[in-house]
């Protein structure tokens, strides 16, 4: 069957290069080098992509944006799927908000459980002295809570 349309057709020619001979196609030296170099390439050229927009060049964004599609359907049968299968996702969210479609595959982020900390096993911290004695209580012994404290001598500053 003959498609007319271009993405099938692309996709169809990159299926005919896996595990063809590396030295002749780049799909097939793509293949060979693996997922994460496949990986690679999507994200390189989606910043290209991304670069050409903002700086508003129009011809420089359509090549990046077909260099992004191109490497994103070699992604894409890598990970053995296929367009019908990105169609049918699309299909699937039509209709949806894209805040609502989003929330639905985010989960929101587990509690974060501190652990606790670990016995101290070197020197304390300065001040901290655990054979020193218990401080002073604030007020001593037998004195009521409101009574004036006389204050301390002045000791001539800081």
């Amino acid at each position: 069957m003959t498609s007319t349309d271009p993405f099938d057709a692309l996709e169809a020619v990159i299926r005919s290069r896996r595990g063809g001979d590396a030295k002749a196609s780049y799909v097939a030296a793509l293949f060979e080098k693996g997922r994460p170099k496949i990986a690679q390439k999507v994200g390189e050229e989606a910043v290209e992509a991304a670069i050409a927009a903002v700086q508003g060049d129009r011809n420089a964004l359509k090549g990046e944006a077909a260099d992004l599609i191109f490497h994103l359907i070699v992604l894409l049968v890598d990970a053995g799927l296929r367009l019908d299968d990105v169609r049918a996702e699309l299909v699937r969210r039509e209709g949806l908000s894209g805040l609502v479609e989003k929330a639905s595959r985010t989960a929101p982020p587990p509690p974060v459980i501190p652990e606790p900390a670990p016995a101290a096993t070197g020197p304390l911290p300065l001040g901290h002295d655990e054979a020193a004695p218990a401080a002073a209580p604030l007020r001593p012994e037998g004195e009521k809570p409101g009574s004036p404290r006389p204050l301390p001598p002045a000791t001539g500053g800081f």
